[in-house]
């Protein structure tokens, strides 16, 4: 349940990126998890085990990791919208979608309400500080945040849709 909330964000980002696919914009906000099963499956993450305390996920979710993944994919969207006029826009906005999911996990951990044994995201790796808001701490507040970001996202991303057809009528309008 507590990965919903970034659907929202890649939804609500269509209105700063009209010219990008919503469905990147989606997969941008999912990178960081993508990352992290990915890390699971080969050992270098734990996957959560019921009750037991587990540390941190350091190489995707880490405020350093999340900028290096950023970066790096941000210049990946770059070098494959090579053909595209908008490039440089394609790359910087799918790299602000791979740190938006950051964001929203700064403010939702430790989100002790979904997993007892959170303790917040790490700055870097191993014994650096935890941080994060707490957002999470009553499924009361998981509940109306993880549906409430769907369903803003959803509006933000009717509306500009609404609007980038208005304009798109308008155009073609003057253009005749």
């Amino acid at each position: 349940m507590a990965a919903i909330a970034h659907l929202g964000v890649g939804l609500a980002a269509k209105r700063i990126a009209p010219d990008i696919n919503v469905g990147y914009l989606i997969l941008g906000n999912y990178v960081l998890d993508i990352l992290w099963f990915g890390f699971a499956a080969v050992g270098l993450e734990t996957w959560p085990k019921q009750g037991a305390a587990i540390h941190p996920p350091y190489w995707e979710h880490s405020l350093l990791m999340a900028v290096v993944w950023s970066v790096l994919f941000g210049l990946l969207a770059w070098w494959l919208g090579r053909r595209s006029p908008h490039r440089m826009h394609i790359g910087v906005i799918f790299g602000l979608m791979v740190f938006a999911h950051w964001v929203v996990d700064f403010i939702t951990h430790p989100m002790t309400a979904v997993m007892p044994t959170d303790r917040g995201l790490p700055l870097a790796f191993s014994d650096t500080p935890l941080i994060g808001l707490g957002l999470y701490r009553t499924m009361t507040a998981v509940w109306v945040t993880e549906i409430g970001s769907v369903v803003v996202g959803l509006a933000i991303y009717i509306w500009a849709r609404r609007r980038m057809k208005q304009l798109s009528a308008t155009a073609s309008v003057t253009a005749r």
